[in-house]
């Protein structure tokens, strides 16, 4: 027996979950000319599982970005899957679509469900959890389509489109964190379009990671960013975000053995800083009214800074993170109070967590372990 029938012969006789396991790593036409050598060959090159797979392999996980940009606040899951703009890569098996069926008809359907019930447990008997409807290989078919059109003039028209979609976004992104989250919603969901004609955008998946940035979520922003870096090592805006947001990282949640100073997500402080800052408050509180008036945050201020801050300043910062509070005596004061001086830390952490570490060291906590 030959080599290569050796090799067929192999690959003819793993079941789908190990073929699929070795067939992900083919290119495309090279699985197409497999499926001609034997029945079970091409029975197993037609699991929609593996073409869907394969369409993450070869143009980007966009199952992985949504998730990430999940994780950031952002839900576009609905929006693309339903989007006429970008092409389907999830499967609908057969029994979602009996399923359907059942919603619809009538009680007397139930032999003719029960019948297809019985085809679809035969057509599956072979290889239980995998179908092989046709759909993953036709989804892949349309996004290689798509990414890699026939004519120069297509691709063209296409490569403007998406020029225009990212100038687009960018306008949308300058207002900063302040744009809110429709409109970073919105400019994700713009992203994603571009994407799906051209998976290999660097640019897109650094606006992308622009946005979790924004929303202060930096393990998403990068985990994107490596995406967008392995594209293209040499984009200077990937780079440069990438040191930005790992700076932030490495000083608030620090190294090993370091307290970090946000909670895992990056949105409100860590158990320790919450503890430490509620020490502080105590200290700095010296008329025990629950609120931090004017003179005890200059006091606050000189002992971070150094000097006595100038009136303007304090009632800057009042304004900024605090108000007029209701003290436990019963009146309104100007100042700040618990959740205040929290807020005030948290923001300063996230644009500056060194900062924060040696205004801690100032009241007399360990900036690393955040003890006193």
């Amino acid at each position: 027996m030959s080599s290569s029938s050796s090799q067929l012969s192999f690959l003819d006789s793993l079941p789908q979950e190990l073929f699929n396991r070795i067939a992900i790593e083919l290119d495309a036409i090279d699985l197409a000319k497999l499926a001609l050598t034997s029945h079970r060959l091409n029975r197993l090159v037609s699991c929609d599982e593996l073409w869907i797979e394969k369409i993450s392999a070869d143009f980007g996980d966009r199952d992985m970005i949504i998730e990430l940009l999940s994780d950031a606040g952002i839900d576009i899951a609905e929006m693309v899957t339903s989007s006429d703009d970008i092409l389907p890569w999830m499967i609908s098996s057969e029994r979602d679509r009996m399923s359907d069926s059942d919603s619809d008809s009538g009680d007397d359907s139930g032999d003719n469900i029960d019948e297809e019930k019985s085809k679809i447990a035969q057509l599956n008997s072979d290889e239980a959890g995998y179908s092989y409807t046709g759909d993953g290989l036709r989804y892949y078919r349309e996004r290689f389509v798509k990414v890699f059109p026939e004519s120069n003039d297509a691709l063209v028209e296409n490569t403007k489109r998406a020029e225009a979609a990212i100038d687009e976004t960018k306008q949308m992104l300058r207002a900063g964190p302040e744009a809110g989250m429709d409109v970073f919603t919105e400019a994700a969901y713009r992203l994603m379009v571009v994407q799906d004609s051209f998976p290999n955008s660097a640019e897109c998946y650094y606006l992308l990671a622009l946005i979790c940035f924004m929303l202060n979520s930096f393990k998403p922003a990068l985990s994107l960013l490596e995406i967008g870096h392995a594209i293209n090592n040499n984009f200077t805006p990937i780079k440069e975000l990438t040191s930005e947001v790992r700076s932030i990282v490495d000083g608030a949640y620090g190294s090993e053995g370091d307290a970090p100073l946000l909670n895992p997500a990056g949105t409100g402080p860590s158990a320790q800083l919450t503890k430490a800052l509620a020490i502080i408050f105590q200290r700095l509180d010296t008329d025990r009214d629950g609120v931090l008036n004017a003179s005890e945050l200059a006091g606050m201020v000189k002992i971070t800074n150094g000097q006595s801050p100038p009136a303007a300043m304090i009632t800057q910062i009042i304004g900024a993170f605090g108000g007029q509070i209701q003290s436990k005596k019963g009146k309104k004061v100007a100042g700040w109070d618990l959740a205040a001086l929290t807020n005030f830390y948290v923001a300063q952490t996230l644009d500056d967590p060194q900062e924060t570490r040696s205004d801690l060291a100032k009241f007399g906590f360990d900036a690393r372990t955040l003890r006193v």
